[in-house]
Parts: structure tokens; sequence; C-alpha cells
């Protein structure tokens, strides 16, 4: 099969665009909405079942079908360079949204006697997606105030407080402190840690649970020794 190269869809994973390496896409994956983490449980002597929830997601995989014309060895082996590992995938069918992909499996292509070559590539993904502008959500705040998450779903920040001695930032009624802070600590909900620079500071820490924001308006106060407050929100969708 041919290729049209006219308005061609494309792939950006790890920073690399999938035209820079003369991909051709045959087929785009369908956009998938993950499937919740549920176990059914059975009752003997009661009808039906019921349902435990975890309230996490699945992750899934996104399969993309391409194909590539007089490959030469050097060019294959640059190509399977970039196809492998983790990294961050673009898909030009949602160009406003980052997805954490892997490749683990293998990838095949047909005899390298063809002039024309198709192969399947196939990224297992994390069940959320992220803002492609993850940069200009970052916010400074060195005052009280709200702010809006425009995801669907309740976002993990890394949070950095400035200042000394007991830190605390209070996120919709729910303080987070951690204590014997010199200059700053960072708060970081994706890893569970707390931590400034490179020194653990996790037994500092005061709360039983790390912060997030819930979707809509968060109101966001912080203690009067806070000199600043770095948020980098991530917000996610599913």
């Amino acid at each position: 099969m041919r290729f049209k190269q006219s308005t061609e869809p494309y792939f950006i994973f790890k920073g690399i665009n999938s035209k820079s390496m003369r991909l051709l896409i045959s087929s785009m994956p369908n956009i998938i909405k993950p499937k919740r983490r549920t176990t059914t449980i059975t009752i003997p002597g009661r009808n039906g079942s019921e349902t435990e929830d975890s309230g996490t997601y699945e992750g899934y995989t996104l399969s993309v079908g391409c194909g590539v014309e007089n490959i030469t060895q050097a060019e294959l082996d640059k190509l399977w360079e970039w196809l492998d590992g983790s990294g961050d995938l673009i898909l030009s069918t949602e160009p406003s949204k980052v997805y954490k992909a892997r490749i683990d499996s293998d990838i095949t292509l047909s005899d390298m006697y063809w002039v024309f070559q198709n192969f399947l590539i196939q990224f297992d993904v994390e069940p959320f997606k992220y803002s492609v502008n993850a940069a200009n959500d970052f916010r400074v705040m060195t005052q009280n105030g709200t702010l809006y998450n425009k995801g669907t779903y309740y976002s993990e920040p890394i949070i950095k407080l400035y200042g000394s001695g007991t830190l605390s930032i209070n996120i919709n009624g729910t303080d987070y402190s951690c204590r014997n802070v010199s200059d700053y600590v960072t708060i970081n909900t994706p890893m569970q840690m707390v931590y400034r620079g490179g020194v653990n500071m996790n037994s500092q820490y005061l709360a039983r649970k790390f912060p997030t924001l819930s979707k809509g308006e968060n109101t966001i106060y912080f203690s009067s020794n806070v000199t600043k407050v770095e948020i980098k929100p991530n917000w996610r969708w599913l």
C-alpha cells in the first residue's frame, strides 16, 4: 500500500516528530477512555453482586500503523533506537494532550527487499493525558488565592514552599505542613516524597496524605512564614 503525503497524520515521541523520521502513517489509534479498576463481589445467598471500586484506572495500548519507503540500514538503526523505552507521546489527532508512553513490544518490518515496508507501533500508555502546554500552567503565588483545575480529574501537583521553620499550605481546607525547613521544601505528590534538593525530608512531613487539586476551583492559603509558593499542577484528563 502506498500513502499520500498531503495532510498526513503524525506523532511526536520523545520530542521527535515521525515526519522527521520519514514515517508515513496508515492508521492512527482510537481515542480511548481508560477502564476503571473495579472488583465484582458475589455474596452467597444474595441476588446480584456488589462492586468494589479502587478509584484508579488501567493503562491501555495505542497502536499506530506506519510505513517507510527505501529505508537504509543506518536509518533503520536510528529508527529502532528512537522507538524504544519511555517518553512523552503527542498524537496529531489530539495535539493539545500528552500521553506518558512506553514501547515494550517488538516491532516487525515487512521484507527489507521490498521498496515499501509496513509495521505497527504499540504504545503502552498511562491512563491519564496531560497538557502539552504544561509550562504555561506553572503558577507562582506570593499571597493566598485560587487555582482552577481545567482538567477532568483531580491532579497530583508538585509544590515548592519557600521560607524557614514549619511551613504550611492549606488546599481546600486541608493543611499540609513540613517542619525544620531551611529556605525551601518540595512536596511531590506523584512521587509521594518531600525533599530539599537531594535531601529526603519525608520524616519532617506532618500531613497524613499528599496534596491534590480538585477539578474546578481550589482555594489556597499558606502560613505567614511562607514567602513564595511554586506549583506545577499537572492537570490531567481521562
